[in-house]
Formats: structure tokens, C-alpha cells, sequence
């Protein structure tokens, strides 16, 4: 995994939030407090690509989770909630990147489903190796997942962070340990930790996820230079509740987005990531949640 530029991933961040609204170089800019000519010139060293094709393939990306998450929603929606004006210039736009149709996507499609193994690749999803082979490691039913989730309301929340990009599994384990670390040496003491989940591993490539390590911090708590700050948006969410080692985390989540969301009577909000969360320092002792956002009803 590689740790990114905090100043561009503000760009990012601002894109994910805005995904629904027209975004100018300018817009983005601004959140990364460069200039325009500055902010192309960053992106294209870091990332090899411009602020705008990063947008529009996060756009048509995030819109494939969603026809994933939401199979009855309408191709028309979907493409609003992208930020594109109706659903024949988005299924162009979406065919012409993908070379498959958004219905040929959630048909199955043997061009999409080959897509979509190849952006899980061989870690994501994938058990550690503490439980493989064991009883542990199976495919959870539609019931077993549902039996565990109940709805809550957050309230906003600050939290410190650190990002990095790259393949989510076990090798998290590492990011956590230093996040860990690095709020000790600067004297932030442990509260309620949440992981940050920015990026689908169906539809988004392993080199360009998104992964915080983040804890919850006073108002008045100032951020130490090298950590990342950021809002929790107040909201509704879906919170799975499991006991189990950090090596089960990856089947769970493989079971909560790909068995339980799409049979679910929810709508995932794309604008706000997915989060793990543990109390205190619970992340070695096995009591995790997997929380879900959600749209107003």
C-alpha cells in the first residue's frame, strides 16, 4: 500500500461527496488549496491522470456499486446520483469505459462478472489465515447476515486519520499498528476507532482504494502535521455486529455486500464511506462492526 498526498486526497474526498453536482477544476482545487494549473500538475505525477478523468471514472465506478447494491433501482437514478443528466448518456459513458451495458452489469454478463473478478483479485473478501479451513470460513445466508444488523442514528463526528491506498485484507493489520503508534506518540489517548472504507474492491482496482485508520477526537484536539482530519456526516446507518478475529473481517464484509445489501430494503449512500467500528482498542480482541450508510427514506 502507498500513503498518499493529504492535500490531493482532499480533492478525492471532495469528489466522493459531491458525485450528484457538476464539480470545475476550480471546485476541486479549492479543496486541495492548490491553484488549477497546480492541482493537474500534482494529479498527473501521483495518480498519471487528470483531476477530470479521475472524476469521471470514480463517477461510472461508484455507479456500478450502486446498480450492484441497488438492483431495483432505475438505470435513470443511478445516473442522476453519478452526476449525469439521463440514463442514455450515462449507459453510453458506462459502455464505453466498461465495454458492457449497466444492464448486461447486473444481468451477470460474462464480460462483467470477468470484471468484476479481476477487481477482486486473489486478497479482497478473502479469510486470514487463522480461519481458513476452519467452521469459521463459509458463506453466510441473506438470514444469518440479517439476524445481526439493526438501524442506528450517528450524530456528526470528528475524527484523525491516516489514508493509504492500495489492496484491502490482512496487510490492514499493519496501517492499524501504526496509526496506533502515531496517535501515541503525539498523546492522543484511545477512544471509539473506526476503519474508513472508501472504495468497492467489485469495481474499483486495487491500486486506487481508499482505506482510513481513524479514531474519534475532541473538538478541541488539534491535528497533529502528517494525520488527516474529517467529518463523520450525521446520518442513518445499518450496523452489522460480529465477534471473531480481524482475519474474519474480509468474508463478513463478502457477506454483507454481496448477499445481504442487495436483498435488503435499504439504499446505500455513496457520499459517505463504509465503516468498521470498535470500542475502545478493539480491533486486536476480535468485537468489530461493520456499519453501512444510508439514505434518508
Amino acid at each position: 500500500m502507498s500513503t498518499p498526498c493529504l492535500r490531493l486526497e482532499r480533492a478525492i474526498n471532495k469528489m466522493v461527496r459531491d458525485l450528484a453536482v457538476p464539480l470545475t477544476l476550480a471546485d476541486l482545487a479549492d479543496a486541495a488549496h492548490y491553484s488549477p494549473w497546480y492541482l493537474v500538475r500534482r494529479f498527473q505525477s501521483r495518480y498519471a491522470t487528470t483531476p477530470q478523468a479521475f472524476l469521471w471514472r470514480l463517477r461510472l465506478e461508484t455507479a456500478a456499486s450502486i446498480l450492484q447494491w441497488q438492483p431495483a433501482m432505475a438505470i435513470g437514478k443511478v445516473a442522476l446520483m453519478v452526476g449525469f443528466s439521463s440514463a442514455a448518456t450515462f449507459s453510453r459513458a458506462f459502455h464505453r469505459e466498461f465495454g458492457f451495458t449497466p444492464s448486461e452489469w447486473r444481468k451477470g454478463a460474462p464480460a462483467a462478472d470477468a470484471w468484476r473478478d479481476r477487481n477482486l483479485g486473489d486478497h479482497s473478501y478473502k479469510p486470514g489465515a487463522a480461519i481458513v479451513g476452519t467452521p469459521a470460513d463459509y458463506h453466510w445466508s441473506f438470514a444469518e447476515v440479517d439476524a445481526l444488523i439493526s438501524f442506528e442514528d450517528w450524530d456528526t463526528e470528528r475524527v484523525v486519520f491516516i489514508r493509504e491506498v492500495g489492496e484491502y485484507g490482512c496487510n490492514l493489520d499493519l496501517l492499524w499498528k501504526r496509526f496506533r503508534k502515531t496517535c501515541t506518540m503525539y498523546g492522543i489517548a484511545p477512544t471509539r476507532r473506526y476503519g474508513l472504507i472508501w472504495s468497492d474492491p467489485a469495481t474499483t482496482p486495487s491500486g486506487r482504494r481508499r482505506y482510513d485508520a481513524a479514531q474519534l477526537i475532541a473538538p478541541s484536539v488539534r491535528i497533529p502535521r502528517g494525520l488527516g482530519e474529517y467529518k463523520l456526516q450525521a446520518g442513518r446507518w445499518a450496523v452489522f455486529r460480529h465477534h471473531g478475529p480481524t482475519d474474519d473481517i474480509g468474508p463478513r464484509w463478502r457477506d454483507l455486500m454481496l448477499t445481504w445489501v442487495a436483498s435488503a430494503k435499504v439504499v446505500l449512500d455513496p457520499s459517505r464511506p463504509r465503516v468498521e467500528r470498535y470500542a475502545e482498542d478493539q480491533y486486536l480482541v476480535g468485537h468489530y462492526e461493520l456499519c453501512l450508510p444510508l439514505m434518508p427514506e
